[in-house]
């Protein structure tokens, strides 16, 4: 096996072990839930809609008035005022900063290597 395999069925054992941790089941399971609340998951979608037509126009170099941000303030506090969504955005953001510390690992060993 030359060492390209090897590093790939490393990430490979590393993803079975990753999936077999509490953080991630808490993170599918809030996932599967959102989706199966229509209430909850129409308060994301909307949300989702609007962040994207929001950064559209930034992206397009036009400011968005204090009623668009205040809309999108509102949306959010709506949307966390649903059980189900802080659930769900709790459990990703818990997943995230796992990855992000994985991720942190992996660099602490590529550097720890190249400063040999």
């Amino acid at each position: 096996m030359d060492k390209l395999e090897e590093i790939m069925q490393k990430c490979t054992e590393l993803g079975k072990s990753i999936a077999l941790t509490a953080i991630y089941q808490e993170f599918k399971k809030s996932e599967y839930d959102l989706l199966h609340n229509p209430e909850a998951l129409k308060l994301v979608e909307d949300l989702q809609k609007l962040k994207q037509e929001h950064h559209g126009k930034r992206m397009a170099g036009i400011e968005l008035s204090k009623e668009e941000q205040e809309k999108i303030k509102d949306m959010e506090v709506l949307c966390i005022r649903n059980s189900q969504v802080l659930l769900s955005n709790n459990a990703n953001t818990k997943f995230q900063e796992f990855m992000e510390q994985i991720s942190g690992k992996i660099k602490e060993g590529i550097k720890s290597v190249e400063t040999k």
